[in-house]
């Protein structure tokens, strides 16, 4: 494990990690399940998808970090979140990469004016996915 970064952390507990993994499962779900609607509602939903991914790779983030550290990023800039996932082994370096790419998209996906497009949600589900599934991984070590 490389040295530990900066920022504020807060101790968790194997059953956080569970319900955090969870969450992350959830959230993916729902991602999926808004770009499964199609196109033809009127609605945002890339942007919903692109959000619930986000929501998503954190939770999954905090997941890892919990389990495999016993502790979990609590700042306010979750780029912390992203420097302390990097740590977990062996899945951390791939793990922060994937929330990088998503915490870059977060303000638009969240807050943007400019929509989010079907194939910028469908990438962003991706991250979050493999986020969730190394998650799940470390948990089960």
């Amino acid at each position: 494990m490389t040295s530990r970064p900066a920022g504020r952390v807060a101790p968790c507990p194997p059953a956080e990690a569970r319900a955090r993994l969870r969450k992350a499962q959830s959230f993916a779900s729902g991602a999926e399940l808004v770009l499964d609607l199609g196109e033809d509602t009127g609605l945002d939903l890339p942007a919903v998808a692109a959000a619930l991914s986000v929501l998503a790779g954190i939770a999954a983030a905090d997941a890892a970090c919990c389990s495999a550290l016993g502790e979990r990023s609590r700042g306010q800039d979750h780029r912390q979140a992203e420097q302390l996932v990097a740590t977990v082994l062996p899945h951390g370096p791939q793990m922060a990469k994937d929330l990088k790419r998503l915490l870059e998209r977060k303000d638009n996906a969240l807050y943007g004016v400019i929509s989010t497009t079907e194939k910028e949600a469908r990438d962003m589900l991706s991250w979050a996915k493999r986020l969730v599934g190394d998650a799940q991984r470390v948990l089960d070590r």
